[in-house]
């Protein structure tokens, strides 16, 4: 009991100070690392006692907290300490300055306009590649998913008897955004190496051949998501203005998986087995984000609940699946704290990029 106690407290600390360390580079002191975690542990803590306190819970009251709401305290502490570990390196660490943070960010809006009519000039060479010497040419980009939709529904709404509401269009929708992240992630671990020949004779910034990719895989998804529009009349789906979550909802998803992807970009260089090891974790990360069902519902409570607000991927496709489907609005609070951990995470790949893009020539 006392560990489960202190690891409400402590798990968050940590997960604040390795987000520090890996800002940093690695490059802090043994003395510096304990007196950060004494640093963390306060900020942290405290940050959780409070709202505890505006829960109700009172004083030592969180330790007496039922398993389900000790385990949900410490993923928001995880989620927070995550946002308050950059914001504790942009305020002492002098490598890492709001100045250069400023700088880094013109330099990014700089690239991207400089270099997005390249990306989209390359996305578009890439879709065309991909259907150059198919028969049916671009309806299999109608035809894939299309197919994956019935077989699925057939597999979750026949076999395994799921009571999902518009089901195949719960399906559908479902498997446009996941397919978007797995291609976006997978992709991301060896785009430097894929692309040597291009890096090696000019200079890109590295992250417009991710931002190119995820465009590829953005129009995908558009198109399945214009199925989705026609299945929805013909199931009859009622309407309503919370339709228009969508927009924010996608746009969370969207800089989430660039953040995300950027940081594997990194890592990828360096790490040949990177791509097994995201492989393995993505086969099993799409039986948790709900593709197929619906996390909430189908997973014991309160699990179901913790895993569909924790699990950023999951909260973006359930969302989504209300907003549409449900006529419901997304939790604000929820899309408010993924919205800023996915800039912060965006912002952490961008800085990784343009940190480390000199040496990757001289690894690959």
């Amino acid at each position: 009991m006392y560990i489960i106690n202190s690891a409400i407290i402590l798990v968050p600390t940590l997960f604040a100070l390795f987000v520090h360390n890996y800002i940093c580079h690695g490059k802090i002191t043994f003395l510096k690392k304990l007196s950060f975690f004494f640093i963390y542990g306060v900020i942290v803590g405290g940050l959780m006692y409070t709202i505890a306190w505006t829960k109700g819970i009172k004083g030592i009251g969180i330790v007496y907290m039922t398993v389900s709401h000790k385990i949900e305290f410490t993923l928001f502490g995880c989620v927070m300490s995550f946002c308050i570990a950059f914001a504790i390196c942009l305020a002492v660490e002098k490598d890492i300055t709001s100045q250069k943070l400023k700088m880094y960010l013109f330099r990014f809006q700089s690239d991207i306009r400089k270099y997005f009519h390249y990306a989209v000039c390359s996305a578009k060479a890439e879709l065309r590649s991909e259907v150059a010497n198919a028969y049916l040419d671009w309806l299999w980009w109608l035809i894939e998913p299309f197919c994956m939709m019935l077989i699925y529904t057939l597999i979750f709404g026949v076999v395994f008897k799921a009571s999902e509401q518009f089901f195949p269009v719960f399906i559908f929708s479902g498997l446009a955004m996941w397919t978007f992240f797995s291609r976006g992630i997978n992709v991301s671990v060896n785009i430097v190496r894929v692309n040597k020949g291009i890096i090696s004779k000019i200079y890109l910034p590295k992250f417009i051949l991710y931002f190119a990719r995820m465009l590829v895989n953005g129009f995908k998804m558009l198109v399945s998501f214009a199925i989705v529009v026609i299945m929805m009349f013909i199931f009859h789906v009622p309407l309503s203005v919370n339709v228009l979550y969508i927009i924010p909802i996608m746009i969370v998803f969207f800089l989430f998986t660039f953040g995300l992807g950027t940081i594997l970009m990194h890592f990828g260089v360096y790490i040949n087995d990177l791509s097994y090891i995201v492989g393995i974790v993505l086969s099993m990360l799409m039986y948790f984000t709900g593709t197929f069902y619906s996390v909430g519902n189908r997973i014991p409570a309160p699990f179901g609940e913790l895993l569909e607000q924790f699990n950023p991927i999951a909260y973006c496709i359930a969302s989504m699946r209300n907003a549409i489907l449900y006529c419901k609005a997304p939790q604000m609070d929820l899309l408010i704290m993924w919205a800023i951990v996915s800039i912060v995470l965006a912002a952490l790949g961008v800085y990784t990029i343009y940190r480390n893009e000199n040496a990757y020539v001289k690894v690959i």
